[in-house]
């Protein structure tokens, strides 16, 4: 299984943080390191912490227990005007009277850094493209373009780090995707670590260079996007990010740092790579994880089990589909070759396979 690569020295350490509402806890016990230069997202459905946890980052909540520290110093207690951290919340925050000039050197202003403010603002302008609308009110302007002004103004007073809770969710799709590729952008571009929100995972995909999977208060697992998608290390990170097939088999063997398995009651010709340490032994009850397009139907090589077609669904490049056998119902995710047809019609029965390095084992 894939390393995580050493980071740098961490900018910003939530170290056993916890955060307790009222008797019910929000964030329980999250350790996190944030390398400088760094795009993390806190990813999770609604409820699960991770905007209670941006907050106590950003100094409007206090943690119940634990520190965080910038740089090595706790800053758990200080108010949120003494920290060097940016903000972009959903709501934007923009000021209606005042043009996009002084939205964003307002934080300048308050901060009386007016030496080079003119250069500064018109360079940050610049670089969101909105060089040219410095005059006019932000009602005048798109949503898009409310949501790079309200970028800019955190940008131009040069934080250490950059908060920003789900900036994006009330945009449309097709503006959604092409911020976020001006995000990104602009992060490699400006050096700033940021730290993002968000509940889509399609979005943490890709634009992080490492997702925090949040689940009920708790980190399920922190890693690279990549290993998040392809190596997920709960059930919950297997069903949460992405479509994945998820089914029970048992572990025949154990070699080091693979096992052998038997999926519905199948012995399959296969070894399959479990995370270090997971504890998995000949004889276990594990979780089975692969995606949709890694599993091939038809004459499989190696590995396979006996299915039925249950139903197709075409989607431009791919067609999906849905196939029950008895390791349980299962999704395969198959390319569209136009006069090609669909080759494996309702009721047909196929032969379902996969490789073996598409393949996670999760312990039960």
């Amino acid at each position: 299984m894939p390393q995580t690569a050493t980071m740098p020295q961490p900018i910003l350490q939530i170290d056993t943080v916890t955060k307790v509402f009222d008797g019910a806890t929000a964030v329980d016990r999250v350790t996190l390191d944030v390398a400088e230069g760094e795009f993390v997202t806190l990813l999770g459905p609604s409820g699960c912490g991770k905007s209670t946890l941006l907050r106590m980052m950003a100094g409007f909540e206090t943690p119940t227990s634990g520190r965080i520290l910038m740089r090595g110093r706790d800053m758990s207690k200080d108010a949120a005007y003494e920290r060097e951290i940016g903000l972009v919340f959903q709501n934007l925050a923009l000021f209606p009277h005042m043009n996009v000039y002084d939205n964003v050197a307002f934080g300048l202003r308050a901060r009386k850094r007016t030496e080079g403010l003119d250069r500064k603002v018109r360079d940050i302008l610049a670089l969101v493209g909105l060089d040219g609308f410095e005059k006019r009110r932000t009602g005048q302007i798109s949503g898009g373009q409310r949501q790079r002004v309200a970028l800019a103004r955190s940008l131009v007073t040069s934080p250490d780090v950059l908060l920003l809770d789900e900036p994006l969710s009330a945009l449309d799709l097709k503006l959604r995707r092409q911020l976020q590729v001006e995000l990104k952008r602009i992060q490699k571009e400006t050096g700033i670590t940021f730290i993002f929100v968000t509940h889509d995972q399609e979005e943490a995909l890709s634009m992080s260079d490492r997702i925090a999977v949040m689940n009920a208060g708790r980190v399920e697992q922190f890693s690279t996007a990549v290993e998040t998608y392809h190596h997920p290390r709960t059930r919950f990170v297997a069903q949460f990010v992405g479509e994945t097939n998820l089914f029970e088999a048992r572990a025949i063997r154990r070699d080091g740092d693979s096992v052998s398995l038997s999926v519905a009651g199948v012995d399959l010709p296969m070894t399959v790579a479990v995370t270090p340490g997971a504890g998995v032994r000949a004889g276990d009850a594990v979780w089975v994880a692969v995606r949709p397009e890694y599993i091939t139907i038809g004459r499989a090589a190696g590995p396979a089990l006996r299915a039925r077609v249950a139903s197709h669904s075409f989607s431009g490049a791919t067609v999906t589909y849905a196939l029950d056998s008895a390791a349980g119902h299962l999704l395969a995710q198959v390319p569209f070759r136009p006069g090609q047809g669909h080759p494996f019609p309702h009721g047909e029965e196929v032969r379902v396979g996969w490789a073996e390095e598409n393949v996670t084992v999760i312990p039960d």
